[in-house]
C-alpha cells in the first residue's frame, strides 16, 4: 500500500522530500554541535573562574593562622569568615555566566582585604564607579578583573618600598561600554618583567593568559567585542611609575 502511495507521487516531489529531509538531519546535527560546543565552552569558563591561585589560598590561610598564635582569635575568625565568603562567591559565580557589578565589587573587595592580611601596610586600594552606573542591573562576566588586579598586587606592588596604591575604577566610557581600569604605582610590568628574567625566572605572566584566554572564549560564546589593554606607565611619562589595565565591555 505505501510502496504503491510513493509510486502514485512525482518523481519532483520524491526527491524534494529526500532533499528536505536531508536538510532537516544536517541541521539538526549542526545545531547538536554548536550546542555541545557551547555548553563545553561554558564549562571552560567555569574551569578559568575558578581558578584561585593556589599560592593566593596558602598564604591567606598562613596568615589567618598567625592571628591564631598571636592569640587574636576575633581577627582570626573575621577573616577566616571572609576566607569563607570569598571562596562561595568564587564558586558560584563560576556557574554564572554574567553577575552584577554590584556583586562583582563585593567579591573583590573580600579578595583584596584577605591580599591586604598578606601584605600588611604594604598597600592602600579604592574601587570607584561612575554614578551613572546602574551596579544592581548591569551585568557583566564574573570575576575578568580579578587576574589583572592580582598582577597589580603581586608583580608591582609587593616590589616597592613605599606604600603601594591600587585604584579599580568603573566607568560608563559611552552609553553602551563600561571600561574597568586597575592602576597601581609599583614598578611597572616593564621593571617586573627585568626582575624576573634576573632572578632566573621566565617572565610569563599566567593572570593575563587566563583572562586572555577568557576573552576568546566568551567572544565564542556571543560576548563580541570584550578588549584588554595592558600599559606600563613609564611609556606614558618618565615621570611615572606602575601599570594600567584596561577592560573594555560592551553592556
Amino acid at each position: 500500500m505505501f510502496i504503491m502511495f510513493l509510486s502514485s507521487i512525482p518523481q519532483t516531489t520524491l526527491i524534494l522530500i529526500h532533499l528536505a529531509i536531508i536538510a532537516l538531519l544536517i541541521a539538526f546535527v549542526i545545531y547538536n554541535h554548536i550546542r555541545l560546543k557551547r555548553i563545553i565552552l561554558r564549562y571552560e569558563q567555569q574551569v578559568l573562574i575558578s581558578q584561585m591561585n593556589p599560592h593566593f589560598v596558602f598564604n591567606s590561610l598562613t596568615a589567618i593562622q598567625s592571628y591564631i598564635f598571636r592569640n587574636e582569635p576575633h581577627k582570626a575568625s573575621k577573616y577566616l569568615a571572609n576566607f569563607a565568603k570569598l571562596t562561595r562567591l568564587v564558586l558560584e559565580n563560576s556557574r554564572a555566566e554574567l553577575c552584577s557589578i554590584d556583586r562583582e565589587i563585593t567579591t573583590l573587595k573580600l579578595y583584596l582585604d584577605l591580599q591586604k592580611l598578606r601584605f600588611v601596610n604594604k598597600f592602600s586600594y579604592s574601587i570607584v564607579v561612575d554614578e551613572s552606573i546602574d551596579i544592581k542591573n548591569v551585568l557583566i562576566p564574573p570575576m575578568l578583573a580579578q587576574p589583572l588586579i592580582e598582577n597589580a598586587i603581586e608583580h608591582g606592588l609587593s616590589s616597592i618600598e613605599s606604600e603601594g596604591v591600587l585604584s579599580i575604577r568603573y566607568i560608563l566610557s559611552k552609553p553602551n561600554e563600561l571600561t574597568i581600569e586597575v592602576e597601581d604605582n609599583g614598578i611597572g610590568i616593564n621593571k617586573a618583567r627585568l626582575l624576573q628574567l634576573k632572578n632566573g625566572k621566565s617572565y610569563k605572566s599566567l593572570a593575563t593568559e587566563i583572562t586572555k584566554e577568557r576573552i576568546e572564549k566568551l567572544s565564542k560564546l556571543g560576548k563580541s567585542g570584550i578588549k584588554m589593554s595592558i600599559t606600563d606607565k613609564s611609556t606614558i611619562s618618565k615621570t611615572q611609575n606602575g601599570t594600567i589595565a584596561r577592560i573594555i565591555i560592551p553592556i
